[in-house]
């Protein structure tokens, strides 16, 4: 998951090969003394805070992608921090690797543990409250410069601001929904069978914690059910898993098409809180890259990377080859210290 929740499906959400660039994890970082990195990123994200405020002042199409940086203050556990998910997951079910527990292939073997811990985050979701960060997108949503959102989180507190309520994305339902949640929703069921999704309600969460599946009411499952044609068609959580063959179900392929004409448009993309230690984030940088370079713009459209740690930068430049090519400044800061940087009432000289 990058960096908070559920990663991309490759089927549905990743058409970039991840072959033809070497993962992350091969790269060794050149060592340099902490005093040294610390005086460098500094000058750099001075320098750099202030473009991202000037850049904001003129924008008029912004792109926002965030992961789980963004929620880090409204109470939602991340993933791979020590005693995160993975830690969690990894203890209670003896995993070698608490991300198995995110994989499809773990999930179709012991689907009812798996959701049973997906109500858990959920519950927790719910307790969370929207950060400094998600308010100032909803500001930027309300003044017209937020083209779209596309989040990582499936932890829904980007909509649940006045004014973003309900403002999720959909290709039928809400074309112009600014808010895309790429990797699903923990507030919401699917049923695979026949596409039925809806809202999460308490006696659902009540089966899931006690390990028992939520039948699909819609009349075609039931008379599927009824009619002796086997067992009744159970809901899941709409969250994307790892290699997800029922990813069109959770986020619409035509999420990409939405994403290159957004991106081909805008005047000013923005990443944060997002590690790019997953191959979803940095494929949807390398597509962003692609489509602003067959547009001939890769050099006019500024893009910042905002994250409390300049691993993220390293992270997707040494997942980019022409490195010289990118457009790309680098913010150090959490998204509450940075992104309010962005609304016009606001001074970052300090």
């Amino acid at each position: 998951p990058d960096s908070k929740f559920i990663p991309a499906s490759s089927s549905t959400m990743d058409p970039v090969n991840d072959d033809d660039e070497p993962p992350t994890s091969t790269r060794t970082r050149p060592s340099r003394s902490a005093s040294s990195r610390k005086r460098t990123r500094t000058d750099k994200t001075a320098v750099n805070l202030q473009l991202l405020r000037s850049g904001a002042r003129s924008a008029k199409k912004i792109v926002v992608f965030s992961g789980s940086g963004l929620s880090a203050t409204s109470g939602m556990s991340t993933f791979s921090t020590k005693g995160g998910l993975y830690d969690k997951a990894k203890a209670r079910y003896k995993l070698a690797s608490g991300k198995l527990l995110f994989t499809s292939s773990w999930y179709s073997r012991r689907k009812r543990e798996a959701e049973a811990f997906f109500a858990e985050i959920q519950k927790e979701a719910r307790q969370a409250h929207p950060a400094r960060g998600h308010e100032v997108l909803a500001a930027l949503c309300s003044s017209g410069q937020l083209a779209r959102h596309y989040t990582l989180n499936i932890d829904g507190l980007a909509t649940r601001l006045p004014g973003m309520e309900g403002d999720v994305w959909d290709p039928d339902s809400n074309p112009s929904g600014h808010t895309v949640e790429m990797h699903g929703s923990v507030h919401e069921l699917v049923c695979t069978e026949c596409g039925e999704a809806r809202r999460i309600d308490e006696d659902d969460i009540a089966r899931l914690c006690a390990e028992t599946s939520v039948p699909c009411s819609t009349a075609a499952c039931r008379e599927k059910s009824d009619g002796g044609s086997g067992e009744a068609q159970c809901m899941r959580f709409k969250v994307m898993m790892y290699d997800d063959a029922e990813g069109e179900y959770i986020t619409p392929d035509d999420v990409m098409d939405l994403m290159e004409e957004d991106i081909k448009e805008a005047d000013l993309i923005i990443w944060v809180g997002i590690s790019f230690e997953q191959s979803a984030s940095t494929s949807y940088f390398r597509n962003v890259r692609r489509w602003l370079q067959e547009e001939d713009r890769h050099g006019d459209v500024p893009q910042f990377v905002i994250n409390p740690s300049d691993d993220a930068l390293w992270n997707v430049l040494t997942a980019s080859s022409n490195q010289g090519e990118l457009n790309v400044f680098e913010v150090i800061g959490t998204a509450d210290e940075v992104l309010p940087a962005l609304l016009p009432d606001v001074d970052c000289d300090g």
